[in-house]
């Protein structure tokens, strides 16, 4: 699974026995932060340009010698809304290997949905998912057997990074800055979502923010210093915890985030404003707790992959 995303470049390699089980293999990664390009110009410059192959001839390299049976590559965000977002693909797909499929905002929600549902609890009613990235985040309201709501807005936390100038702290200014944009962004959302009733209080959510906040939140509980992402699989954070955890990040400059437990030196940059954004969506939609899953996207797109077959 290639997950070219806003962030970072991701591969995911799976063994999946029957087609009904997704059982890791091997994970690479590589920052590269697209969406605070894309962000602050509305396109991708020609050094970055050169670091996504580099970075994709690497990531191809480490999972070569698995020789998948199945292959999904997906662009997201950056890729989709970047004015030269069709010439950076085509160049990718020559070191992929493989046909890169820019999911359109509707579909990338739907399959973090699937992702979601397989990954945590949803019960027997509706579900609302809710993925968090770096250039954008998509809502869905579906059951264990179908979605009924899918949607996506051009709001992230590498995306406005870049739109803010990169800011040390967030202080009052750029904090209703971010208000503002994710509000705006949620106006047509909180439309759709009016026929399902209630289905905001509890919430699922996924993306590195989720998780990153649900480590600090259950820090003092964990016996070892851990940032692997099963650690907070279906850890619950009521939106008063999520909003105070805003507030404090707000206000810690780059080393006293690097300090908090759990805390990686690729998410300490963005944890802020993914914070605010995420505090922003809770207010506007009425959530009472989120619901971490750590499967998403990735999971999502494999497991339809393979329902495919």
């Amino acid at each position: 699974m290639w997950d070219l995303g806003s962030s970072s470049f991701q591969v995911l390699v799976c063994d999946s026995p029957g087609c009904k089980q997704l059982k890791p293999v091997t994970r690479r990664r590589a920052s590269l932060n697209l969406g605070m390009a894309v962000g602050a110009t509305g396109s991708i410059p020609a050094g970055r340009v050169t670091a996504s192959l580099a970075a994709a001839k690497r990531l191809r390299r480490a999972v070569e010698e698995l020789r998948p049976d199945v292959v999904v590559a997906l662009a997201t965000a950056a890729l989709r809304d970047a004015s030269n977002g069709g010439e950076v693909v085509a160049r990718l797909e020559r070191v992929v290997g493989k046909k890169v499929r820019v999911l359109d905002g509707e579909e990338e929600a739907r399959l973090c949905f699937v992702g979601q549902r397989a990954g945590v609890w949803t019960g027997p009613g509706r579900t609302l998912g809710l993925d968090l990235g770096g250039g954008s985040f998509e809502v869905a309201v579906g059951t264990d057997d179908r979605i009924d709501y899918a949607t996506s807005t051009a709001v992230g936390a590498t995306r406005l990074r870049g739109e803010l100038g990169a800011p040390a702290l967030l202080g009052s200014h750029e904090r209703d800055l971010i208000r503002r944009r994710t509000a705006e962004a949620l106006v047509e959302v909180r439309r759709g979502l009016r026929r399902f009733g209630r289905v905001a209080g509890r919430t699922v959510v996924s993306g590195g923010t989720a998780r990153a906040l649900a480590r600090l939140a259950t820090a003092h509980t964990r016996e070892h210093d851990s940032t692997g992402p099963a650690d907070v699989n279906q850890v619950e954070l009521p939106a008063a915890q999520v909003e105070d955890l805003a507030g404090r990040l707000a206000l810690l400059d780059l080393k006293e985030r690097l300090a908090l437990p759990g805390m990686s030196p690729r998410r300490a940059p963005m944890i802020p404003i993914g914070a605010a954004i995420l505090a922003t969506i809770a207010a506007e939609l009425k959530v009472e707790r989120f619901v971490v899953s750590v499967w998403g996207l990735r999971e999502g797109a494999l497991i339809d992959a393979l329902s495919r077959r």
